[in-house]
């Protein structure tokens, strides 16, 4: 976890604020359930990079093809979808590099157009700005 964890965040053109605090008790909910994590180049190599292994041993363990783009495949625990990369602690291994997908979190354009109460189910660290 970064040291800067407990703050505010807000983006123009969205009517929601994200506090991040909520990161350390919600248990991964965004890495859990249906839904893909889309890679472009720089995601790929900066994880095969930050595992230390080759690319081409990456995309074969750690991604599948979805529409034609590569995205992280899902294990199921316990009855549960989700990300390769969250741990049984529900951390990410690979939060210093995670994909650029994870890191705009909730800041995704569908979402825009969510009411707040749609996106408070997604995740408990969204909330209306002061």
């Amino acid at each position: 976890m970064p040291k800067d964890r407990g703050k505010m965040i807000k983006k123009d053109g969205f009517q929601f604020c994200f506090d991040d605090t909520f990161c350390k008790t919600c248990k991964a909910k965004c890495c859990i359930g249906d839904g893909y994590v889309f890679l472009n180049d720089k995601d790929i190599e900066n994880l095969y990079t930050f595992l230390g292994i080759s690319k081409e041993d990456f995309l074969n363990k750690y991604t599948r093809k979805v529409f034609g783009k590569v995205v992280l495949i899902d294990l199921v625990i316990k009855n549960e979808k989700r990300c390769v990369f969250l741990d049984d602690n529900y951390r990410c291994e690979v939060y210093p590099k995670r994909p650029f997908q994870c890191k705009s979190f909730p800041f995704w354009e569908k979402l825009r157009s969510f009411s707040l109460d749609e996106l408070k189910k997604l995740c408990p660290a969204i909330k209306p700005c002061r």
